[in-house]
């Protein structure tokens, strides 16, 4: 995956890039480099279409290719490895800059509690993929990585997990809101479709 209007972002997050690519475990398969990218490229949708001035657009694209930077130590509490190993690399901003960089990264963890529209923006980009036609391809390397880590046991499990964490998740911004809400629920419907089915071809093997 490309990384869109490259030349748009601080050199910092190139050099976070750049590590990611090198350092972040093989058996990643959804917290991967691609993801990072992916979540970069939805918030410059939205810098875009909130028309954010350029010293705000940094901040969210800096905080956007550093959210995961902590799934190289440890996916436990990742947000807060993020932030502190990230800080010595923000020699050039401001401590309320970095206050906000922080604070961007934190609104990525589950459940969401974004404070600010710049928050609601990397909340929604980092989950942007629920209301859209590739989930079924993200969802399944999530799979994967969530079986590694054993926080699944198998499909029958991780069916049940998505539903209730799709059932309980909400968008923020009024973009994703009126352009991703609709998808997503056809997804969970989708999902419990599956999950009846599963049900009625046990009840015949029995």
């Amino acid at each position: 995956m490309e990384l869109d209007n490259k030349k748009a972002y601080p050199k910092v997050c190139h050099q976070i890039l750049d590590e990611l690519s090198e350092r972040l475990p093989d058996y990643l398969h959804y917290h991967c480099l691609n993801h990072t990218i992916d979540v970069a490229n939805v918030c410059n949708f939205y810098i875009d279409y909130y028309l954010l001035s350029d010293r705000v657009a940094n901040l969210i694209r800096i905080a956007a290719v550093a959210h995961d930077y902590g799934y190289i130590f440890d996916p436990k509490e990742h947000e807060e490895r993020s932030i502190i190993e990230v800080r010595p690399m923000l020699t050039e901003y401001s401590d309320k800059e970095i206050a906000v960089i922080d604070g961007l990264i934190r609104a990525t963890k589950v459940p969401q509690k974004p404070r600010n529209l710049y928050e609601q923006i990397l909340s929604d980009a980092d989950l942007d993929y629920l209301g859209r036609e590739d989930y079924p391809q993200l969802s399944q390397a999530l799979y994967e990585e969530f079986l590694y880590f054993g926080v699944v046991e198998n499909q029958t499990h991780w069916l049940d997990v998505q539903i209730r964490f799709l059932e309980g998740h909400q968008f923020h911004t009024d973009w994703a809101k009126n352009n991703r809400t609709e998808n997503k629920h056809k997804v969970i419907d989708g999902l419990k479709a599956k999950v009846s089915a599963s049900g009625r071809s046990s009840r015949k093997a029995s």
